[in-house]
C-alpha cells in the first residue's frame, strides 16, 4: 500500500486574523499587540504544536453558555462566526466543535500538515457513548523521540474536550502524557473494534477460510483510538473513541446540529464550564520543575504542577491546582453561580446578570433553588465525608 500523508491545506484565515489569534492566546511573541503585527511567525514544529495548544486551552474556556444564558445566542460551528466571537468580540469560549476548527486554520496558516476526525464520547454517568460529537486533529509531524529521529508519526491534538490533555499525545497504542499535576494522565489505546460495534471474530473453520479482499479490508477498518483519562484509583476511564477517517467541515456541522438543539444532552441540559489557569505563584518554578522531572520541553511548555483548572459541573464549583483540590462547594443559587461566571471564569461579561437570570429561567439547565433542609444535609455530608459528587 502506498503511504499517504495529508496535504498542506491554505487556511481560512488571512494573515492579519492568524495574528489576530495568536495575539488573542497570547502565544509568546505575539502578547503586545503592536509586537504581533511584525512578530515573526513560528515553525510547525512540535513545540510550536504544544504552545499553541496549552495557550488555546488557557484563553477559550470549554463552555456552552450562550444556549443557557444569552437571548437570541447560538452555538455556531461556522468560522466566521466562531472567529467574530473568539478573536473580535472575546465572548469566552466553547466546545470542541468551535474551537477545534478554529485551532485547525490556525495549523493550516503555520504549515503543518493533519486531518480531523470524529469521535463518540462516553459517559460515565450513563456507561453510554455518543454520535459522532466530538472533534480532534491529528498532526502529522517527526518524531520526538531520539530513537525515531526522522521518523514520521501521528499526534492527536484537541483543544475542545473539558478536561482536556494539555498536550500532543503521540498515536500510539498505550502512549502516556501528564495532564494537570503529577497524578493526572492521558493515554491512547488502540482497539481493533469501536466501542458498540457489531463485528465479531469469524468462527472455525470459517477462520482460515479464504475470503475475498474486501472482507478483508473492512475488518481492518473498524480499528479505532480511545483517548483514557487516569482516574485517583489507578483505573483509566474512557474519554472518547474515534477512527482515524478524515472529517470535512459539513461533518463538523452536521454533529453541530445534534449537540447545539435546546434539548441536546448535555450542553441544554446542564452548566458545564471548565477554565485553564498558569497559577502565578507556581509559574516562576515551571522551568526548574521540567529540568528536574526530566520533561521535554517539545511536549510541556509548563510544568503539569503550575496549571490551575476551575469548573463548574452543575450545582458545584471546584478548583484544582496541580495535585490539590484547593475548593470543591455547593453553589447554593443561580445568581451565585452567574456571579462565578463572570468573576472567576472571565465569562457572560457581555450579558448583564438580570438578562443571564431571565433567558435561564424555565430551561433544564436552570440551577434549582436549595431549601434549607437540603443545605443543612449538605453540610452534614461534607462533614460525615459522605458527599460522593465527583467532576472531571
Amino acid at each position: 500500500m502506498v503511504n499517504l500523508r495529508p496535504k498542506l491545506v491554505q487556511s481560512k484565515l488571512s494573515e492579519a486574523q492568524a495574528r489576530a489569534v495568536l495575539h488573542t492566546i497570547a502565544f509568546p511573541g505575539f502578547e503586545d499587540q503592536q509586537e504581533s503585527l511584525k512578530a515573526t511567525f513560528p515553525a510547525a514544529t512540535l513545540s510550536t504544536l504544544s504552545r499553541l495548544q496549552i495557550h488555546f486551552l488557557l484563553t477559550f474556556p470549554f463552555e456552552a453558555l450562550s444556549m443557557n444564558y444569552e437571548p437570541h445566542s447560538s452555538m455556531s460551528s461556522h468560522l466566521r462566526d466562531v472567529y467574530t466571537r473568539f478573536v473580535e468580540q472575546r465572548h469566552g469560549g466553547g466546545y470542541c466543535l468551535q474551537v477545534n476548527p478554529l485551532y485547525r486554520e490556525v495549523l493550516s496558516f503555520l504549515g503543518y500538515r493533519y486531518f480531523g476526525v470524529l469521535g463518540r464520547v462516553f459517559s460515565p454517568i450513563s456507561h453510554s457513548w455518543s454520535g459522532l460529537t466530538h472533534t480532534a486533529s491529528l498532526v502529522y509531524l517527526d518524531s520526538h523521540l531520539p530513537e525515531e529521529a526522522g521518523k514520521k508519526v501521528y499526534y492527536l491534538s484537541d483543544v475542545g474536550y473539558g478536561s482536556s490533555p494539555h498536550r500532543p499525545i503521540l498515536l500510539r497504542d498505550g502512549w502516556e502524557e501528564f495532564g494537570r499535576g503529577s497524578v493526572e494522565k492521558f493515554r491512547v489505546v488502540r482497539k481493533a473494534l469501536q466501542p458498540q460495534s457489531t463485528f465479531e471474530p469469524a468462527p472455525a473453520p470459517e477462520a482460515t477460510e479464504q475470503v475475498d479482499e474486501q472482507v478483508e479490508s473492512i475488518a481492518g477498518n473498524q480499528a479505532g483510538w480511545i483517548l483514557q483519562q487516569s482516574k485517583p484509583s489507578g483505573e483509566w476511564q474512557d474519554c472518547y473513541a474515534f477512527a482515524p477517517l478524515q472529517c470535512f467541515d459539513e461533518d463538523y456541522h452536521a454533529s453541530n446540529k445534534a449537540t447545539s438543539h435546546k434539548e441536546s444532552v448535555p450542553f441544554a441540559t446542564m452548566i458545564l464550564v471548565v477554565r485553564y489557569l498558569l497559577h502565578p505563584d507556581r509559574l516562576p518554578h515551571s522551568a526548574q520543575r521540567l529540568q528536574r522531572d526530566g520533561l521535554q520541553p517539545e511536549l510541556y511548555p509548563y510544568h503539569p504542577s503550575v496549571v490551575e483548572q476551575r469548573m463548574i459541573v452543575g450545582d458545584k464549583y471546584i478548583v484544582k491546582i496541580g495535585d490539590d483540590t484547593e475548593v470543591s462547594r455547593k453553589i447554593e443559587s443561580e445568581g451565585e453561580r452567574v456571579d462565578l461566571l463572570k468573576r472567576e471564569f472571565g465569562l457572560l461579561r457581555h450579558v448583564s446578570k438580570e438578562e443571564a437570570l431571565q433567558t435561564i429561567s424555565g430551561k433544564p439547565s436552570r440551577l434549582k433553588e436549595t431549601s434549607e433542609t437540603e443545605r443543612k444535609q449538605a453540610k452534614t455530608n461534607e462533614i460525615n465525608g459522605t458527599d460522593r459528587t465527583s467532576a472531571h
